[in-house]
């Protein structure tokens, strides 16, 4: 990578910050596992009411920037969610912030575009 005077990296684009919450009930653990195409994040588990898991990522200059995630839960995490947890699109502001919050009914999502949580993953 190549940088400039400043320490800028000229191949890096917009910075997004993802944050993943276990607010499972019962003393559930959460795993969590992310991906790209050019990196693998590894295997996080989050206990109850612990730290939040959380990594940046910058766009590509060129496009096509995606992170896609797995979070399990229950015994043995058979009961999971796969999801694209990040996909850049030039056209369409994303506010920098992708927070996610695991719940025992599915996944629930929030942005700094849009602040109020709402569920957009179901368990399967």
């Amino acid at each position: 990578m190549i940088d400039n005077a400043y320490g800028a990296n000229l191949l890096k684009g917009e910075k997004t910050t993802l944050y993943f919450r276990n607010g499972l009930s019962y003393k559930k653990w959460l795993k969590v596992h992310c991906k790209s195409g050019n990196d693998d994040m590894g295997v996080h588990y989050l206990k109850p009411g612990g730290i939040d898991y959380t990594f940046s990522v910058h766009d590509n200059v060129f496009g096509g920037t995606l992170i896609w995630c797995t979070l399990s839960k229950g015994p043995d995490y058979k009961v999971s969610s796969r999801f694209d947890a990040y996909k850049q699109n030039k056209d369409k502001p994303h506010g920098k912030s992708y927070n996610y919050l695991a719940k025992d009914d599915g996944i629930y999502h929030s942005n700094l575009v849009e602040f109020k949580l709402h569920k957009k993953f179901d368990w399967k």
